[in-house]
C-alpha cells in the first residue's frame, strides 16, 4: 500500500525505512513560526539542512518551510553542509514579517468565508514569494520534498500539496501544480473558525480546506512513513486551563476548537515519542513547552529557565505583530530547544553552541 493510499495514519507497522531525514513543523501561528526559525538556524549551523529528504509543515510551520523552501538553490552550501546565505534568504524575512499583523487585515477587508483566505495568500505573497508557486521549490534530486499540509474539509483526510503532486489518500493526484505558494501556506494555515475555509479550484470542482492541524498539527504522517530519521520542531501553544469556561455560543465554541485541538496534538505527540523511545524511528523531538533541564545534552551558556520558556509557549496563536524582543526571545529557544534535541539523542558530535543567536535577550 503506498503513501498516499493508506488511510490510517497512526499505521506505523514494524517495516523500517532504511534512509531519509525527515523535519516536521508544526502549527501556531507566529510563535510556532519564529520557534521554528531558531531550529532551523541550529540545523543549519549543526550542518544538518542538506541531510533532510522532506520538510513537512503545518499551518506556522509552512510559513517557514514555504520560505525555506523557495530559498533553497540559492542558500550556498559549503562543504561543512552550512547554508551561508541562510541570515539573507530565510531568517531576515521571517523575522520581518513576525513583526506585521496579518490576520486582522485580512478579516476585515475579506468580509466572507474563503475571501478572508484569499487575503491572507495575497498577505504571504506580498511579504514572501513574490508570486512564486510550487514548482519553484527544488526537486527531489536538488533537495527535499516539501509537503505542507492542509485539511479536507468534504472528507475529513489530510490534503497535501507539494511540488509533485496535490492531493488525499482518497482523490486523484493533481499532477505539478501551479498554485502559488501564498495560496498553499494559507490553505495549510487556514485556522478555523475565522481564516477557514481556503478554497482551491481544481480541476473544475471546489476543495474546501481548512487548517492542516486540526488533522495532523505536528506534521508527522509524509514524515513517517518514509524516513528513518524523524525530527519534530512542535511550536504548538500551552493549553490554559480555565476554572470557569466561558459559557456563551461564540466563546464557549471556541473553548471547544481548543480542547478539540489539543487532545489532537497529545496522541500526535504520544505517538512519535513512542517511536522514537521504542527505536522504531530515529530522531529527536523538542517543543515550545518543553523542559530544557529534561534532556540529557549539557546546556552550555544558554540557560532556559522553565518559567520563562513557559511564558513563550503561551503567547497567543495568531497571525499577529510580536515586538522584537518577543521575536528573538522565540528565536533563542526554538535554537536551544533543537540543540538540546539534537545533541541528546542524534548527534552527540555537534559542538555546543557558544550562545543564542540574541545572547544579550536570552528567553525572558
Amino acid at each position: 500500500m503506498t503513501e498516499a493510499q493508506n488511510p490510517d495514519p497512526f499505521d506505523i507497522d514494524d517495516t523500517r525505512p532504511s534512509d531519509g531525514v525527515g523535519l516536521c513543523l508544526s502549527g501556531g501561528g507566529y510563535r510556532a513560526m519564529l520557534f521554528h526559525l531558531g531550529a532551523l538556524r541550529l540545523l543549519n549551523e549543526a550542518g544538518w539542512l542538506p541531510k533532510l529528504t522532506r520538510v513537512a509543515s503545518v499551518s506556522g510551520g509552512s510559513i517557514v518551510a514555504g520560505v525555506l523552501g523557495l530559498a533553497w538553490k540559492e542558500l550556498a552550501f559549503n562543504e561543512n553542509g552550512v547554508a551561508t546565505r541562510f541570515a539573507d534568504m530565510v531568517e531576515r524575512p521571517i523575522f520581518l514579517l513576525g513583526g506585521s499583523t496579518i490576520d486582522i487585515p485580512a478579516v476585515m477587508t475579506g468580509l466572507w468565508p474563503g475571501r478572508i483566505a484569499e487575503r491572507v495568500a495575497k498577505a504571504y505573497d506580498k511579504a514572501l514569494f513574490h508570486g512564486r508557486t510550487l514548482q519553484d521549490l527544488p526537486s527531489d534530486a536538488d533537495g527535499p520534498r516539501f509537503i505542507f499540509l492542509a485539511t479536507d474539509l468534504s472528507n475529513a483526510t489530510l490534503w497535501r500539496l507539494s511540488k509533485p503532486y496535490m492531493r488525499t489518500w482518497r482523490s486523484e493526484p493533481i499532477l505539478n501544480p501551479t498554485l502559488s505558494l501564498g495560496k498553499a501556506v494559507a490553505s495549510s494555515s487556514a485556522f478555523p473558525p475565522v481564516l477557514s475555509p481556503s478554497l482551491l479550484r481544481v480541476d473544475g470542482r471546489t476543495v474546501y480546506l481548512t487548517d492542516g492541524g486540526v488533522y495532523d498539527n505536528l506534521g508527522l504522517e509524509p514524515v513517517l512513513k518514509r524516513c528513518a530519521t524523524v525530527l519534530v520542531s512542535d511550536g504548538g501553544g500551552t493549553f490554559g486551563e480555565a476554572q470557569r469556561p466561558a459559557r456563551d455560543w461564540l466563546r464557549g465554541t471556541y473553548r471547544i476548537l481548543q480542547t478539540v485541538d489539543v487532545e489532537v496534538r497529545r496522541l500526535r505527540r504520544r505517538q512519535v515519542v513512542g517511536l522514537l523511545a521504542t527505536q522504531r524511528r530515529s530522531g529527536a523531538f523538542w517543543a515550545i513547552n518543553s523542559d530544557r533541564a529534561d534532556f540529557p545534552a549539557p546546556q552550555g551558556s544558554m540557560r532556559c529557565p522553565v518559567e520563562k520558556t513557559r511564558v513563550l509557549a503561551r503567547l497567543s496563536t495568531r497571525l499577529a505583530a510580536l515586538d522584537q524582543s518577543t521575536r528573538q526571545r522565540l528565536v533563542n529557544w526554538g535554537y536551544a530547544a533543537a540543540d538540546a534535541g539534537l545533541r541528546s539523542y542524534v548527534d552527540p558530535a555537534v559542538a555546543v553552541p557558544a550562545q543564542f543567536p540574541y545572547p544579550e535577550i536570552g528567553v525572558g
